[in-house]
């Protein structure tokens, strides 16, 4: 009997570290340009990037992925509407305070409404590190402080959650902007606790369907979100196998 053939999207750093952590004694994995190969060659396609998504649609088409639609893609991606979205809706206890654009309270940060990798974000600490710019692509935020911020992976088809993993990220330092600027310190496996009832309502308000990650921060206890990632998320890796195979089974299952 022929093993599932995994198809996954191109990323430089993640398409190593799932060729190691795979067992490619139950999966066959390839790596490609989505847009590139025939998707109908294989058992399952896994976007990595928000990019490749629109290139995977034809492999939903005919079963062999589950991922969110367009206008959720859009809202995820665009971090400002999706805060407004979420306190709209009755989650604002989950979002850290919006500012106006020349804040007097510190720390707070400052983004771009579209970003990845910490790239667009920057944490200000006191008067005079914020040009105080009203560009419409920025908004600012209160800094939710602390050196723990975690992540939550979530597979959601047919509106039940088939699998989910959380990590917890030390960053040793209280401020930090986690991505190409500062890196954990340390990444160890988490229990979501009450995050995970928190981000499954959001996901069930949105009726949102494929592969995603929540990141958060925990304040006094409460969930503070960070954002949504509306794919594949960089420390899904090392339960790369469980989540393929969680994933298959979900395709199968009404």
């Amino acid at each position: 009997m022929a093993i599932p053939r995994i198809l996954f999207g191109n990323h430089p750093t993640q398409m190593p570290a799932i060729a190691r952590y795979l067992d490619h004694e139950r999966f066959e994995a390839s790596f490609a340009p989505l847009d590139a190969v025939d998707l109908a060659r294989f058992d399952l396609v896994v976007p990595l990037r928000v990019a490749q998504i629109e290139s995977a649609r034809p492999a939903a088409a005919v079963g062999r992925a589950v991922l969110p639609t367009p206008a959720l893609v859009a809202l995820c991606d665009d971090k400002l509407a999706l805060n407004h979205w979420l306190i709209e809706r009755g989650f604002d206890s989950l979002v850290p305070e919006l500012l106006g654009p020349a804040p007097d309270v510190f720390p707070y940060i400052r983004k771009t409404r579209q970003g990845d990798f910490g790239f667009g974000c920057r944490m200000i600490r006191g008067p005079g590190e914020d040009d105080g710019a009203n560009d419409p692509d920025v908004f600012r935020q209160r800094a939710v402080e602390g050196p723990l911020e975690y992540v939550l992976h979530l597979l959601r088809v047919n509106g039940r959650i088939r699998f989910y993993v959380a990590y917890c990220y030390d960053m040793a330092q209280p401020l930090a902007v986690r991505g190409h600027a500062d890196a954990a310190a340390t990444i160890t496996p988490a229990d979501p606790g009450a995050a995970y009832d928190a981000c499954v309502a959001v996901l069930d308000a949105m009726g949102f369907e494929g592969t995603c990650c929540f990141n958060y921060k925990l304040e006094d206890g409460a969930v503070r979100l960070l954002e949504i990632n509306p794919r594949f998320g960089g420390s899904l890796v090392g339960e790369v196998t469980a989540y393929v195979a969680a994933h298959l089974e979900a395709l199968g299952t009404p």
